[in-house]
């Protein structure tokens, strides 16, 4: 099948050069990012360096396929060109849309109401999840109602992130609707099976070489999580995504000021930031453009800690155990359809012995039965893209065994 991919990219779209009709042209390189203003312009070109995996699960799972991927600022900037559609329709027999948290109050999808409904082939929403579901329905702005109007009258599926997404697309009137999680989730199975397999174990707790996440710049919240694992001479990794766009995380200095080390992914220019003097610990922070060597990186860790959902699934795509603690509505609908162990951050925050805590949730946990609700997961998954007509191979519908939590730990 040749299919169209475009929504939220892998980080392959960094080499992209330009788009013309069905044809996209990369180039044989990515660009240095080095300064100040290089690691911003990065960051904004994907608003959160997460996002990286979404569009990566997205094309891994289609990777039978002849499958291009046509950046969504090309279909919308072709919007006014003469043939520029029917090119694409030519060319193409399917599109799947990778997104995320769309249906939010806060975002009008009015250009992707138009690119949908001048293409005239089938559409696979990917990963659409819901973001402040409080009143959605009352408040869903007019330009996202477009959009879900323009693809309730085409052929079109959506495979959601949860449960609660499901339900509301089935309520607009979508004719194909199946919770599946985010395609994050299936990229690497075989790693996702083994930190499943290691998360069960109490000693964790202890554990040195550990990558953090959260939002610094605005709450303080991961500060603390990283002074009650750490030793007082330990250094706190924390992994940035978009604090220095969207959390006010200053990186000190002007645009041409080194601030990036790409082979470690270290931020080595200083920073400035809400909180920053609770720091009772060294810290380093990294951010990651090439989610290849963030999985790289992340696989000498021990543990992942954090308050982002993507910070924690790379580490788990690299073997290594991750728990999450769930902020909002996107983490727990995730969450919860996945099945993955998980702390509430309103009982985690509260919590005077956080470090007994820890340990005793932990010793609860049923790996065996966490490994048996993720390939259920998987296997619906692909079963809803073989059901689309996007034929996934046999083996990858009927996932192989793997040993017993307890036989691989």
């Amino acid at each position: 099948m040749r299919i169209l991919l475009t929504g939220i990219p892998s980080y392959l779209q960094r080499t992209v050069a330009s788009a013309s009709g069905a044809t996209v042209r990369h180039k044989p390189y990515f660009d240095d990012i080095r300064s100040k203003k290089d690691v911003i312009e990065q960051v904004k070109k994907i608003a959160n360096t997460g996002n990286y995996l979404i569009g990566e699960g997205a094309a891994h799972a289609l990777k039978d396929h002849d499958v291009t991927y046509v950046p969504f600022w090309h279909l919308a900037n072709s919007l006014s060109q003469p043939g520029a559609y029917d090119e694409l329709s030519q060319a193409f027999d399917i599109c799947v849309f990778a997104s995320a948290n769309l249906l939010r109050p806060g975002y009008s999808a009015d250009l992707e109401a138009s690119v949908f409904e001048k293409l005239k082939m089938p559409v696979v929403v990917m990963g659409i999840g819901i973001q402040r579901k409080a009143n959605l329905r009352d408040d869903l702005p007019a330009g996202t109602q477009k959009f879900l109007d323009v693809l309730r009258n085409k052929e079109s599926y959506f495979l959601t992130r949860g449960y609660f997404t499901s339900e509301f697309l089935k309520e607009q009137g979508m004719k194909f609707v199946r919770p599946t999680g985010c395609p994050s989730l299936y990229f690497n199975p075989d790693g996702m099976r083994q930190a499943l397999t290691k998360i069960a174990n109490p000693e964790l707790v202890e554990s040195q070489n550990i990558a953090f996440g959260g939002y610094l710049g605005s709450v303080a919240d991961t500060i603390v999580d990283a002074h009650v694992l750490l030793k007082p001479d330990s250094t706190a990794h924390y992994v940035i995504q978009d604090e220095v766009v969207v959390y006010n995380m200053n990186i000190v200095g002007d645009d041409a000021t080194p601030a990036y080390d790409a082979p470690s992914g270290r931020i080595v220019a200083p920073l400035d930031y809400k909180h920053q003097e609770k720091w009772q610990r060294k810290n380093d922070l990294h951010v990651f453009f090439d989610t290849n060597r963030w999985r790289t990186w992340a696989s000498q860790l021990d543990l992942s800690f954090g308050r982002r959902f993507h910070g924690c699934i790379i580490t788990m795509q690299a073997g290594v155990p991750s728990l999450m603690i769930a902020v909002d509505d996107r983490m727990r609908e995730m969450l919860e359809f996945i099945g993955f162990p998980h702390l509430e951050a309103n009982i985690w925050n509260r919590e005077g012995q956080k470090k007994a805590y820890l340990k005793e949730f932990l010793s609860t946990i049923d790996a065996q039965a966490t490994i048996d609700r993720y390939n259920a997961c998987e296997t619906n998954f692909r079963t809803a893209l073989n059901d689309i007509g996007i034929k996934q191979p046999a083996a990858a519908l009927a996932p192989q065994p793997v040993a017993r939590a307890h036989e691989a730990a």
